[in-house]
């Protein structure tokens, strides 16, 4: 319910809902309504691959859907032909597996990608990001200027990171043996014993075991925090970040580049712990993702 609330917020910046509410029932391709969804897809890859007047492009609408029984991620992009890129973006997902039988998803007209409007950045910075040429942004936006949070972007594409770890291929485990003690989300604080928001998740292991980096990346810290006792975090493409702390030791420096499957550290018992254990997050420009969603083989 939380992430639908959000994204109806998302979608609410970039462009005026409906009076009335735009819903399929079905995603039937016999059906009427997915067959001019279908048009409008095609129809806007066609304009902006050949560079037509972006007057030809559909206006931009969002169709609330109920998945049903046998629906699932893949089913919904093959029958509406959009991508994963679109569906990832525009319902905020972390991997395919957040959406199942009875989720409610926003299926757009149009493949492209949701894109947050950083600060200082103008219409020009991104279409060259996107390389999509910004008329069609701002077509698409309706606006002159860049006055939204959020911006669709017609036919524009994720990186290959982003696309690699949305699919749970791009963080290795950060510890050989795997066991979650505490998982991520809403639970009881352990020294306060009131409900708290936990930001990653705490893997079980003995004072002085290897961990090791997630991924390939630069060591932006490696210090002493009074919540995560001795601290590494690490940061890679994309604004991705990972965070391993309670250590015991640093066998990194600040600075230093390293690589995925390199032993970093030593797990400890240090700041905020009630017993041995890493606690690892991951981030992507600031927010916190759940990180048994972004790590493979799990």
């Amino acid at each position: 319910m939380k992430k639908i609330v959000l994204t109806i917020l998302l979608l609410s910046t970039i462009y005026h809902l409906h009076a009335k509410e735009l819903v399929f029932k079905n995603l039937s391709r016999s059906s009427d309504e997915i067959k001019q969804l279908r048009t409008d897809i095609r129809d806007t890859i066609f304009t902006v691959k050949s560079n037509r007047d972006e007057t030809q492009i559909p206006d931009l609408k969002f169709y609330k859907y109920k998945l049903q029984r046998g629906d699932n991620f893949w089913n919904v992009i093959a029958r509406t032909t959009l991508n994963i890129d679109t569906l990832m973006t525009v319902n905020q997902l972390e991997n395919p597996s957040d959406i199942d039988v009875g989720s409610t998803i926003f299926i757009p007209n149009m493949r492209g990608v949701v894109h947050r409007v950083n600060r200082g950045e103008t219409i020009n910075d991104i279409a060259i990001k996107y390389k999509v040429n910004p008329r069609y942004i701002t077509y698409v936006n309706k606006m002159d200027s860049l006055s939204k949070e959020f911006v669709f972007i017609p036919c524009g594409d994720l990186t290959k990171d982003e696309r690699s770890l949305f699919l749970s291929s791009g963080f290795r485990k950060p510890l050989d043996k795997i066991q979650v003690t505490s998982g991520y989300g809403r639970r009881i604080d352990p020294f306060l014993k009131v409900p708290t928001f936990h930001s990653g998740v705490d893997f079980r292991c003995s004072v002085g075991t290897s961990v090791r980096a997630s991924r390939n990346g630069t060591v932006t810290f490696s210090g002493v925090n009074s919540n995560y006792g001795k601290l590494i975090i690490i940061k890679h493409s994309s604004g991705y970040e990972s965070y391993y702390g309670h250590l015991s030791k640093f066998l990194v420096k600040e600075g230093q580049t390293v690589r995925a499957g390199q032993v970093i550290a030593k797990s400890g018992n240090t700041g905020r712990s009630t017993g041995p254990h890493l606690h690892f997050e991951i981030r992507q420009n600031g927010s916190v993702l759940n990180p048994l969603s972004q790590i493979r083989g799990l």
